[in-house]
This record gives C-alpha cells, sequence and structure tokens, in this order.
C-alpha cells in the first residue's frame, strides 16, 4: 500500500500547490484558502459549531443518479450524490489516498500476487442507511453491473469495464471480503479499486432477480438511474431531489464513520453561470462553490469582496477536443491528423485559460500532469495543436484531398463539412469552439457550431451524436485504468468508437504490471498510439477556482478528486464563535 501511495503521490503532487491567484475579501488571518500554499489538506481549518446550514452551487446539471453508466460518469453527478455513495476512498489535496472510513475497517490488503487477491475488511456498523448491512452481494453486484459481459448483465451501459471485466469471483465471510482476479489481471493500482455502487438488498426488494437474470440485473441499473437513492452510505441521506435542480441532504444518523457530522443540512443547487455564482455568493444567498471552469471577470468580481476568500489553481479536469471515428468523414484517420495539426491550441489557451492562470502550460499528455515524474511530451513533434496548414494541407493532398475555390474535397469528391459540440454553459469552450471554426476554415473545412444543455452532455457523447466535441476529463493521481476508459474498443466512455488493435495490446500491458514505474513507461507507450491515431487532442488541467463564506470552516479545494471541495463533506461545518 504504501509503495502504491508513494508512487502517486509523486506523480502529481507537483501540482497541488501551484496557486496562480488567491485573496479575501477583508483580512482574516492566514489560516483560510491562502494557508493552502503550504498546507493544502489542513487550511481553512477550525473548530466548528454544533449545527448549521450550508448551501453550495454547482455549474452544471445531471440526468441520472448511476455512476456506473456512461451517462453518469460525470463530475456532476459525482458531486451530486458525495454525501452517500460507497467510495473505495479519496485522495486528499496532497495526494494521499483516505480509505472511506463509514465502510472500511482498513486499507485494501494484497493476499496473493498470482492470481492477484485483495482482501476489503468491513467497518463494524457498515450500513446502507436502512439498517442494512453491506456485505457480499453488494460486491457482487457492482462486479456484475461493471463487467462488461452480458452474461451477466445483459444490456448494462457500464461506463468502465476496466476491473469489472478482470474479476473472477467475490466470496465473503462476515466482514472479510476477498476479490479473486483472472490471471491476466495485475493492476498497479489494486489499492484504488471501486469496489462498491448500489445495495443488492434494494434491487431485489424491487423486484430484480439480478443475480440469476442478467436482464434484471440490467433493469435493477436502469432503476438506479431513475431513482433518487433512498440509501446511503455516507455521512448524509437525501431528505429531497431533483435530477439536474438540486440536492438537499441531512445527516445519515446510521453513517459509521468516526468523524462527527455537525450540519443540519448541506443543499447542492445548480446555477447557471459563473456570473449569477458569484452574485449569489457576494449576496449570501449561497455560501461557496468550486466550479469547473473559471473566468478572469470571475476573479474580478471577488476581489475586494466582504465575507469570502477564493483562491485560483489547476484543478482535476483536463480539456480536450475529441473527434468522432464513426463520422462521415472522421473515420480517415489523416483526415484526423490534419484537423489536429490545423488547430492552433496556444492561441486556444490565450483567448481563453491564459487570462485567468497566468502560467498556465498547454498540456502535452493525456494521462501525466505537467511535472509528474512520468510525464512526456508525445504532441509535439507531430505537430498536432500547431496551428501549422501547410503541414496539415500537405497531409491531405497526399492522400487525395483537394482544396479548391477555399473548399476540401475528399478523395470521393465529397466536400468535408464538421460539426463542433460543446457544453452551452461553459464559454471557454464556445471559444474555442468559434477559434476551431477559424483554424479549419484555413484548410477548406466549413464547421458548424452546435452548443449541448449541460444535462445533456452525457447523452450526446454516449450516442455519439458529435463530429467533434469538447469536454473536460475529471481524473485523480492514479491512471491505470485510464487508458483503457478512454480508449479501449468497446470502453462505454470510448465515446468516439476509435478501435485499434495495437493500442488495446498496449492498453492491456499497462494493467498487466503490479509495478508502477513499469505501468507508466506502458501507459506512455499508449499516449503515443493515441496521439498517432488523432483521435484526441489535449489542450490544458483547466484552472479552477474555490469561492467560500470566510463562515465556513474545513472546506478547500482538491485538485486531487472529482469531488473538489466536497471530498471531505462530512467536515464542513460552520465556524465556532
Amino acid at each position: 500500500m504504501k509503495r502504491h501511495h508513494t508512487a502517486a503521490v509523486a506523480a502529481l503532487a507537483c501540482t497541488a500547490l501551484v496557486l496562480t491567484g488567491c485573496g479575501q475579501g477583508d483580512d482574516t488571518g492566514s489560516s483560510g484558502l491562502e494557508a493552502c500554499l503550504t498546507d493544502p489538506a489542513g487550511c481553512n481549518s477550525g473548530s466548528r459549531a454544533d449545527g448549521g446550514e450550508i448551501t453550495w452551487a454547482l455549474d452544471g446539471s445531471w440526468g441520472t443518479w448511476n455512476q456506473n453508466t456512461s451517462e453518469g460518469n460525470n463530475a456532476y453527478v459525482s458531486m451530486a450524490l458525495v454525501g452517500l455513495w460507497p467510495y473505495t476512498g479519496q485522495f486528499d489535496p496532497e495526494g494521499e489516498f483516505i480509505v472511506n472510513e463509514g465502510i472500511f475497517a482498513s486499507a485494501p490488503e494484497l493476499v496473493k500476487e498470482d492470481p492477484v487477491t485483495v482482501e476489503y475488511t468491513l467497518k463494524n456498523g457498515a450500513n446502507w442507511g436502512d439498517g442494512t448491512d453491506i456485505g457480499v452481494d453488494d460486491f457482487i453486484y457492482h462486479w456484475y453491473a461493471t463487467s462488461g459481459d452480458s452474461s451477466l448483465c445483459d444490456g448494462c451501459d457500464a461506463a468502465n469495464i476496466t476491473r469489472g471485466s478482470q474479476v473472477e469471483s467475490i466470496t465473503g465471510d462476515g466482514s472479510a471480503i476477498t476479490v479473486t482476479y483472472k490471471e491476466s489481471y495485475h493492476s498497479a493500482e489494486w489499492a484504488y479499486e471501486e469496489v462498491l455502487s448500489e445495495p443488492a438488498h434494494v434491487a431485489e426488494a424491487q423486484g430484480f432477480d439480478w443475480a440469476n437474470n442478467p436482464k434484471d440485473m440490467a433493469a435493477a441499473e436502469q432503476y438506479f438511474a431513475e431513482t433518487v437513492p433512498t440509501w446511503s452510505t455516507g455521512p448524509f441521506e437525501i431528505q429531497d431531489a431533483k435530477a439536474g435542480e438540486y440536492v438537499i441532504y441531512v445527516p445519515n444518523e446510521d453513517w459509521a464513520g468516526d468523524t462527527e457530522v455537525t450540519l443540519d443540512k448541506v443543499t447542492f443547487r445548480v446555477i447557471d453561470g459563473l456570473q449569477n455564482i458569484v452574485t449569489a455568493l457576494r449576496n449570501g444567498e449561497i455560501d461557496g462553490a468550486s466550479p469547473f471552469s473559471v473566468t478572469a471577470e470571475t476573479i474580478t468580481q471577488l476581489q475586494g469582496a466582504e465575507g469570502l476568500e477564493y483562491a485560483v489553481a489547476g484543478g482535476p479536469s483536463w480539456e480536450h477536443i475529441d473527434l468522432n471515428t464513426k463520422s462521415e468523414f472522421l473515420s480517415d484517420p489523416v483526415l484526423r491528423q490534419a484537423v489536429f495539426t490545423a488547430i492552433d491550441v496556444e492561441n486556444v489557451i490565450d483567448r481563453t485559460y491564459a487570462y485567468v492562470q497566468s502560467d498556465i502550460e498547454r498540456k502535452g499528455n493525456h494521462l501525466f500532469r505537467n511535472g509528474s515524474e512520468y510525464y512526456q511530451d508525445h504532441l509535439s513533434a507531430t505537430g498536432q495543436g500547431t496551428g501549422d496548414v501547410e503541414l496539415a494541407l500537405s497531409m491531405l493532398q497526399e492522400e487525395g484531398y483537394e482544396l479548391k475555390d477555399g473548399v476540401l474535397r475528399d478523395p470521393d469528391g465529397e466536400v468535408v463539412e464538421l460539426d463542433f459540440r460543446y457544453s452551452e454553459s461553459k464559454e471557454n469552450r464556445r471559444v474555442t469552439g468559434e477559434l476551431v471554426q477559424a483554424n479549419l476554415a484555413d484548410i477548406g473545412i466549413e464547421v458548424e457550431l452546435r452548443s449541448i444543455p449541460d444535462a445533456d452532455l452525457g447523452t450526446v457523447l454516449g450516442e455519439g451524436e458529435f463530429d467533434m466535441i469538447d469536454f473536460g476529463w475529471s481524473s485523480d493521481p492514479v491512471f491505470v485504468a485510464s487508458a483503457s476508459q478512454y480508449w479501449e474498443t468497446g470502453s462505454g466512455s470510448n465515446f468516439g468508437g476509435l478501435s485499434d488493435p495495437e493500442l488495446d495490446a498496449l492498453i492491456a500491458e499497462v494493467n498487466g504490471t503490479l509495478d508502477l514505474d513499469e505501468a507508466a513507461v506502458r501507459a506512455n507507450a499508449a499516449v503515443q498510439q493515441v496521439v498517432q491515431d488523432a483521435y484526441s487532442l489535449p489542450i490544458v488541467d483547466t484552472p479552477v477556482a474555490v469561492m467560500v463564506s470566510d463562515r465556513l470552516v474545513n472546506v478547500r479545494d482538491n485538485w486531487a478528486s472529482q469531488q473538489r471541495s466536497a471530498y471531505n463533506i462530512a467536515e464542513w461545518g460552520v465556524a465556532a464563535e
């Protein structure tokens, strides 16, 4: 465990302190967010009063309650469910993995290497918020839901089957749960695997024979996707909620965690637009937010505001443009390479993110952040992202494309036309689309900009309703499973339908070693192949901001978690007088 933890921190902790902005409306000393520069996991700490209510703004909505699915595999669903979901653990702002105190008595233990066998010890009293103990059936349920095996779940749309497809068996004896993997599984990140999601007993109570009927298993997953959770393994449970709009949490009296929950209520509420979020914060309508994007105007509005603090840093999401290999024209890898070569990424950064974070750098690797000991720049040498129009045109002309009267035609004489999709509430993505539109006009491609309502992003991605799309992947200090999730043939998150046998073989190698350093070498080989396939063009590790009322304590940002500031929600509180 220590070996894996140390390597994970070394890979990414260098970015934890890259704060480019930090301010306060009034002088509350150095114990608030300013202290995050030197104490990222302990800043803004303080004694909590007994009681209090918090309203926290979300800058995007969601349309499902099931994180197992490709539609539910996004940061907004993760935020909405942070108070109750049975995560194995969380990485804190220093990159340290903290095991879920409400479920596990200790960290997972590797009891055998061949085949990989991991033992989990459940905490006494760990339950689903209704008095039903968490048990082996719940581990098996999650396995089936994420297996990618139609004989276990016929119709499941799993976001990631990297781990589930490799499980051989799961057995349990009381609090001890043993997961045995297939001979092919040798993930260096075995300790961080997600092993639970929804309660098996609730599925059974709804009449789903999930353990014996694969179609019932899929139906159970659909039920959980459509139904507001009445269960909880976390410090809070849902009192009221409406998908895409709000979640109201109250303390879960059955929570088995040791941290004392002091708040009476936490409300997550969707507010459209950064300006509206800042206005609501300054007016005292909300207590904070950690949106997944930030603008210079946002920072200007926060500066000098009394009673609140803010900080800006590179966040957990990385922005990128993906291409749909199933679309009429982009099935041709040469066209994809030319499109990426014509796009000027540095200009995109200058026109969007540089206004917020002055020292921001172009991202050169899909799996490792700039500055990581494992980082290698695989993009610069290819010309992708340079805006080199002449190089892009030469690629195309060699393959029979023709540019005439400012219009590009493919070898069959068809006019090349593409669309560019982006979330309608994300101004930076709209600007990116306009710049891409101008870049591709230089090689004769007309691009139609088409916005996406935030709640529909998962659907558009899952159904492949795009030629080009700008969105962000949320990540944490792990990378082994990411390559498979993003790019493996058949992955529910491989939205653009890339299918490259050579890449699949490289991905299998990433997942085939227990040594993290060796896994990183193999991961870089996979990244190099993805670049050759011209499937995904990284832009930046997206700058983000946290903004917090100074009446709150133990609330800070966390680059290493999809849940951002809510990663330690059990510790949130109102400052004691």
